[in-house]
């Protein structure tokens, strides 16, 4: 894989990867020599030592680089470069039609009409130029931004008179194949006639005719049945659609349509028919176009093989005089005599074949080259195709059919299924999905998916939030693919903000990836204002990202009237003071009058003054004067005078209060 930014022969520089193929990986690189953005095909390396397939990669540039037509991708440049080969066309921004298809299903008939003739166009200008697609289908048709459809890959097509394949095998996919490209015929136009009949099946009904398991089941299917007819799948196709169908996807080149502008007219024509263009002059075909219903209704078909008298006397009906024709009075021997010839044939074969059996090698496993070998040398042909596998590797066969050891008669076709290496398919959208749902999803594409965590704050923890690559990236069978998963959102902790500012707080917690929440404002006479006092959750708690913390703020304390409590007894001051929202403090005074015992004798700060709530008042109670006596065997002592005791209180928010005299 090739990385962004790698510079491919000097000029073009690698933006990104678009896809895969069976061969090569397709980027999208800007050229530096001109200016635009091209599409940059890039030959896998382990091809690049195949001069076979080397010369059909250079082969595909110089078919297609004469192409010039609004319906086909244009191929700019060729070139050789670490060891391997590119060709560089034109980017289109679009979808493949094939996406379309799988994501919105049926197309109504008049879309699919114009699709097809766009297809035909391409077809016709390359046919007329000696270039056979030879693998037309959906994949590799990309429609712009404007709704135009492009064919791309003209290259892989024969050119001229070449019949180059690889090493013999059938190009193309089993689902879009002509009969004759099945069975390992030469091709011709009309093949990609065949393959756009098919695209035009799979526009109206949103399925493919012919599917199967495998390849070569697929390619029998191609072979030997009849398709149903579209309008069985989707009732909005028209009869005389049907008819248009039925023709492109005939078993025989020579009763198709004769060329691309034949299929357009005829395309023209129905479409005028069910209303959905203006009509235009009928077609000059080859021969009639016979609706489902009528091929339905058709004669009984008298085996193959049978005697050219008996096919020419059951096809007439010469009545005799009589009225009765002459198929009416012989029918019965005529059938009689086919199907005793046809016993006697049978035996007759049996007979001439039971010494020219031989057995069927075992072919799996081993390289196509060794396979057709072995069969040319046991006496057999070998019929083979491709499959895309994850699991075998490229140019090996995968299965065969008739089995190993089977017993067939000489020259007996043996249909081998040789792997193309990985397939390529649309990476699935899984976003929005649990990880096991995603997981199996990719898993059941053919893909490898590993996941990771990554927090996110928009998608729900447990579901893909998305994958590398994105969603509809043409890849490999077998690619890695990145699922991303979301763990919810990230945890943080939460930080200490308590003793910072409501500011410093708010970007504190943001740094941490949260936010403020609420914030409550709180008195307090030890904290400046606006200091945060407490927060929740605390710090050190778990948070996921984005969630909210709570803080508690100081703010300065109120201011209110000290009361007057002055000659009130000291229970009842201390109970007023406390009311008013005040911290009473009381010291004593000496009295001498015993009523002053008791009672608040002053106060400070003084009544009417304004002070905050919670500051402290101190209020002087009256105290009596404790005189001693003298015994007579104890000499007369002195007693100093009865001192005042005083307290300083400072107040929060104002000086400090007086001392109580």
């Amino acid at each position: 894989m090739v990385e962004a930014g790698t510079i491919i022969d000097g000029r073009y520089e690698v933006l990104s990867r678009i896809g895969s193929g069976g061969m090569a990986d397709v980027y999208l690189a800007q050229d530096a020599l001109l200016g635009r953005q091209v599409a940059l095909k890039l030959l896998q390396h382990r091809f690049a030592q195949d001069q076979e397939f080397v010369e059909r990669f250079r082969r595909e540039a110089s078919s297609a680089a004469g192409l010039s037509h609004p319906n086909v991708v244009s191929i700019f440049d060729r070139g050789e470069w670490d060891g391997t080969y590119y060709i560089a066309m034109e980017y289109l921004p679009g979808r493949t039609l094939k996406a379309m298809v799988r994501e919105g299903g049926p197309m109504d008939p008049a879309s699919a009409i114009e699709i097809v003739i766009q297809i035909l166009r391409a077809a016709k200008f390359a046919h007329k130029r000696g270039i056979i697609h030879r693998d037309l289908k959906p994949h590799n048709v990309i429609l712009d931004e404007e709704g135009r459809a492009k064919v791309t890959d003209f290259g892989i097509a024969r050119a001229g008179a070449s019949d180059m394949t690889l090493t013999g095998s059938i190009m193309g996919t089993a689902q879009y194949l002509s009969p004759e490209q099945a069975q390992g015929q030469s091709v011709s136009e009309t093949s990609d006639l065949y393959a756009v009949g098919i695209v035009l099946y799979e526009l109206l009904t949103g399925a493919v005719p012919f599917d199967g398991e495998t390849a070569v089941t697929i390619a029998l299917k191609q072979v030997s049945a009849e398709p149903p007819p579209p309008s069985l799948l989707n009732p909005a196709v028209s009869p005389e659609l049907d008819a248009v169908v039925a023709r492109a996807l005939a078993k025989s080149p020579l009763e198709r349509f004769a060329d691309a502008a034949e299929f357009i007219a005829v395309l023209e024509q129905a479409r005028a028919q069910i209303g959905l263009a203006p009509s235009s002059p009928p077609p000059v075909t080859n021969g009639p176009v016979f609706p489902p219903t009528a091929i339905a209704n058709a004669p009984m078909m008298v085996p193959t093989g049978a005697p050219a008298a008996l096919l020419l006397a059951a096809s007439e009906e010469d009545e005799d005089p009589g009225g009765e024709s002459w198929w009416q009075r012989y029918r019965w021997w005529v059938l009689g005599t086919v199907a005793l010839l046809a016993i006697l044939g049978t035996a007759l074969a049996l007979v001439l074949t039971a010494n020219n059996k031989v057995s069927v090698p075992a072919l799996t496993g081993l390289t196509q080259t060794q396979a057709v070998a072995r069969l040319s040398h046991a006496g057999l042909t070998a019929s083979p195709s491709q499959a895309a596998s994850a699991t075998v590797a490229s140019g090996t066969v995968i299965s065969q059919s008739p089995k190993a050891n089977s017993n067939v008669k000489k020259g007996t076709r043996v249909s081998i299924v040789v792997s193309s290496g990985p397939g390529s398919l649309a990476l699935p959208n899984v976003v929005g999905q649990t990880a096991a749902q995603a997981t199996a999803a990719l898993q059941a594409a053919g893909l490898k998916p590993t996941t990771q965590s990554q927090a996110s704050t928009k998608v729900k923890q447990g579901l893909v939030i998305s994958t590398d690559p994105s969603a509809g990236t043409e890849l490999q069978e077998g690619s890695p693919v990145t699922v991303l998963v979301s763990s919810g959102p990230q945890q943080v902790a939460v930080p200490e903000v308590t003793g910072s500012s409501e500011a410093e707080a708010k970007a504190t917690l943001k740094a941490a990836g949260l936010k403020l929440g609420t914030v409550t404002q709180q008195s307090s006479n030890e904290q400046a204002p606006g200091t945060v006092l407490s927060q929740s959750p605390v710090s050190g708690t778990q948070l996921a990202a984005g969630q909210a913390v709570n803080l508690t703020v100081a703010q300065a304390p109120k201011e209110v009237a000290v009361p007057e409590v002055v000659g009130q007894n000291e229970t009842q001051a201390a109970a007023a003071l406390g009311r008013a929202g005040f911290n009473p403090k009381s010291v004593s005074r000496t009295v001498t009058d015993p009523k002053q015992v008791g009672v608040v004798l002053k106060q400070s700060p003084a009544s009417g003054n304004m002070a905050p709530r919670g500051a402290t008042v101190t209020i002087a109670v009256g105290e009596l004067t404790q005189t001693g006596s003298a015994t007579e065997t104890t000499p007369t002592t002195t007693t100093p005078p009865a001192t005042t005791t005083t307290t300083t209180t400072p107040v929060a928010g104002n000086a400090p209060a007086a001392p109580v005299p």
